[in-house]
């Protein structure tokens, strides 16, 4: 959660009970957790939130520390996350970004993803645009 406040606005924290539902990894840089990522196991994303999907992985959350952003490590996890739900066996992999994070969207489009709906009230102060891969 520490991590977490240092990455991201007030009104996107998870709480600790939400963290404690996801499987989390670290992107560690010569010893310096510089990024996080989690997931939650046959989960999608609708219109009305997130719902039980056997075979998808939803992506709850992907941050890199702002002085590490620029690097490339971005990539490096979006690649990772993939690979990772892969080996998983899952079939789908789905995550929600801001629609102003045009940095992330961008990172997402170039790794396969694609835009597959709007939730307005997704954010408390913004809408969310849901994205997904087909991975088998």
């Amino acid at each position: 959660m520490a991590f977490d406040r240092r990455v991201f606005p007030k009104a996107d924290l998870f709480d600790a009970d939400y963290w404690r539902q996801c499987e989390s990894w670290w992107l560690l840089v010569e010893d310096v957790r510089a990024g996080c990522c989690a997931f939650e196991r046959d989960v999608d994303v609708t219109v009305k939130g997130e719902r039980e999907r056997a075979g998808c992985a939803y992506v709850a959350t992907t941050g890199i520390l702002p002085r590490f952003q620029g690097r490339g490590l971005g990539r490096l996890m979006k690649d990772w996350q993939i690979a990772w739900a892969f080996h998983n066996g899952f079939r789908r992999l789905v995550g929600v970004t801001r629609k102003s994070n045009r940095a992330m969207i961008r990172l997402n489009r170039s790794c396969g993803f694609r835009e597959v709906r709007t939730i307005a009230d997704y954010y408390a102060d913004e809408a969310g645009l849901v994205m997904a891969i087909k991975l088998r």
